[in-house]
């Protein structure tokens, strides 16, 4: 990616404020998330199962938003909330514990992107 699409080159960031680069959601202020497929398995109780999996997204304090298509496919994307940051290790934790559910059969998470500035 060159310096003139990159909204968080050094060179642009050296030029922009504090506030500047608040604003505009980059620097320090840049929010990382990632998409998420998990497959769930046919005959079970996908309430239970949602309903853990957003306690789960609650007790670390971030957001989860997407869809689950009432058949099998809970598709969405994990992104920060207030000041928890999305991070490898709240990532990897998220996959795991779908990956440890009897009731998922597949799990594909994507990298962690820069929602704002993503192409």
């Amino acid at each position: 990616m060159s310096n003139l699409h990159n909204p968080n080159s050094a060179q642009r960031l050296k030029r922009l404020n504090h506030r500047q680069r608040k604003k505009m959601r980059v620097g320090e202020y840049r929010e990382l998330g990632f998409h998420l497929i998990a497959t769930i398995a046919k005959g079970v109780d996908t309430d239970a199962l949602l309903d853990d999996w957003l306690n789960c997204i609650d007790d670390a304090a971030i957001s989860f938003g997407g869809h689950f298509d009432g058949n099998e496919k809970l598709e969405g994307v994990v992104f920060p909330v207030g000041e928890v940051a999305i991070t490898e290790e709240i990532r990897n934790k998220l996959v795991a514990w779908l990956q440890a559910r009897s009731e998922v059969s597949n799990v594909e998470a994507g990298d962690l992107i820069d929602l704002w500035h993503s192409a």
